[in-house]
C-alpha cells in the first residue's frame, strides 16, 4: 500500500478515501466497481474503517469528544 501523510480509509466497498469536509472522496479507487475513479464520492450508504494511523488517531480523537 502507497503510503499517505494524511488519514485515509479503507472503505466498505473497497478503495480508499480521504475526507473533504463531511464527504468522502477516492484517492484510490476501488477495483470491482468501475464506475468509481480517483476523485469521485464515495457512495453515501459505505462505511469507512482507518486504513492508516492518521485516520486511528483521528478517530480517536473524535471518539473522546463523544459524551
Amino acid at each position: 500500500m502507497k503510503t499517505y501523510r494524511f488519514p485515509v480509509w479503507g472503505t466498505q466497498g473497497g478503495g480508499l478515501v480521504r475526507r473533504s469536509g463531511d464527504q468522502y472522496v477516492f484517492v484510490e479507487a476501488p477495483r470491482d466497481v468501475p464506475s468509481l475513479d480517483v476523485g469521485d464520492l464515495m457512495p453515501s450508504e459505505w462505511g469507512v474503517i482507518p486504513a492508516n494511523d492518521l485516520a486511528a488517531e483521528e478517530l480517536e480523537e473524535e471518539e473522546a469528544y463523544v459524551v
